[in-house]
């Protein structure tokens, strides 16, 4: 049974998208939440020069992530202000306690990178994958309840990367459906993307495109348009497109859309608080029920 637990956030300039600390109950662990151009106020703040384990996000499209350790950490998140591009914040996590060292933090970056790679809901930028360090029971064990604890804590700061999908969310799961106790083919013609606001004026918008999607090849012919969900604040279907043309995105085994034109706007068609629809990733729908919709349930109705 699930053990209750609480989270805390707590902004330390007062701005809710500055930098945050966060905490879990039970915890001798923390976190740095910090936007990029933020970075040269970090270096007073707790953990920055103690051994850490960090992830830099990006959201362009789908969630970008580059998982990465270091001791201490502040000093290679520098490097990575300089020199990388493609991510907008990041975070970072260390023991208040020291317990979790260089050692610890390869642990924590090698697990980290195996399951995102697992998983596949996001963009890993890594280009070297990390083998596991040799280290006693007793810091693997330190090091393996540390890493529980961020599991519960990194869907809450939205990184989803590291979560496996639940039943209902991918669109493969929706291609088939019940019907008079029977299975019987579901019919779409349109792919409902979940799309960050950054991205979605510099793609959707600007570049009448959407890349690195999840994808059955044998599905690509059946679709004809694309919509854009666009997650909090919005929290709504408000642009459409219809599809030109779809190709391979890289040698990632995801695709990328081409639109026709500009896309157009729709709705705004909302998503309601309690709704049953999860946006955390693509879904397959008919445009003809998006065109008549005036809430997200009513399209998988």
């Amino acid at each position: 049974m699930p053990i209750p637990f609480s989270i805390t956030v707590f902004a330390t300039a007062g701005d809710p998208q500055g930098i945050r600390h966060v905490d879990k109950s039970n915890w001798s662990g923390s976190g740095v939440v910090f936007p990029k151009e933020l970075f040269g106020q970090l270096k007073h703040e707790p953990g920055f020069n103690q051994a850490g384990l960090y992830i830099l996000v990006g959201n362009a499209s789908e969630e970008t992530i580059y998982i990465g350790e270091a001791d201490p950490v502040g000093e290679r998140l520098k490097n990575h202000v300089a020199n990388k591009e493609g991510w907008v914040w990041g975070v970072y996590f260390f023991d208040r306690l020291h317990k979790i060292g260089k050692t610890e933090v390869q642990y924590l970056e090698y697990e980290l990178i195996a399951r995102a790679k697992q998983f596949d809901r996001a963009i890993l930028l890594n280009k070297n994958i990390p083998t596991s360090p040799t280290m006693s029971l007793v810091s693997k064990a330190t090091a393996r309840a540390f890493l529980e604890d961020m599991y519960l804590i990194l869907p809450m700061l939205g990184i989803n990367a590291f979560t496996p999908l639940k039943l209902g969310d991918a669109p493969e799961e929706q291609v088939q459906a019940v019907a008079n106790g029977s299975v019987a083919v579901e019919i779409f013609d349109t792919i409902v993307v979940p799309a960050r606001e950054e991205g979605f004026q510099q793609e959707f918008v600007g570049h009448s495109c959407w890349f690195a999607i999840r994808i059955n090849a044998k599905h690509i012919p059946k679709l004809k348009y694309i919509a854009a969900y666009r997650v909090a604040p919005v929290g709504a279907i408000t642009h459409i497109a219809e599809i030109a043309s779809i190709e391979p995105y890289g040698e990632t085994g995801k695709y990328k859309l081409n639109f026709k034109g500009p896309a157009a706007t729709v709705g705004p068609i909302p998503r309601l608080e309690d709704s049953e629809v999860n946006m955390q990733s693509a879904r397959y729908a008919l445009r003809g029920k998006l065109g008549k919709a005036t809430n997200l349930d009513e399209i998988w109705s």
